[in-house]
């Protein structure tokens, strides 16, 4: 009885596997070289500490999860003469949302920590597309 109860147990646990396998192969994670022929950014704007802007999908699949890098460029008042404490740095967010083929979705992002207000230079922002997941292939 007990040599049933763990074979029957290996077996239910073999298929829930597989199933979950089966189920994860179907979605594949994009990260090329050039991710911005499949999704664009556009309209980014940067106020009070939040980057926003629109995500469009130029694939023929349905994606989630594009995960974006937000970089933050710091722009001395006099580049002729930087400082040595440049507080320019780069961060990554995922758009937990999915994105149809053909259509585009809205994102958010609030910088954690927040960037300093300081009064020798100012930042500039830019997003760049680094990879998504396709659902289902």
């Amino acid at each position: 009885m007990r040599t049933f109860a763990i074979t029957l147990g290996t077996v239910v646990a073999l298929e829930l596997i597989t199933a979950t396998g089966a189920a994860r192969a179907a979605d594949t994670l994009i990260a090329d070289e050039q991710p911005s022929h499949g999704v664009t950014v556009r309209d980014v704007t940067t106020r009070h500490g939040v980057v926003s802007g629109m995500l469009g999908n130029r694939s023929r699949k349905m994606l989630r999860d594009v995960r974006l890098l937000i970089h933050h460029t710091w722009l001395w008042k006099t580049e002729q003469k930087p400082g040595d404490d440049s507080p320019g740095r780069v961060d990554y967010y995922t758009v937990r949302s999915e994105l149809p083929p053909g259509e585009s979705v809205e994102f958010t992002y609030r910088t954690n920590p927040p960037l300093p207000e300081r009064d020798d230079g100012h930042f500039e922002t830019t997003v760049d597309v680094v990879g998504w997941t396709e659902i289902g292939r």
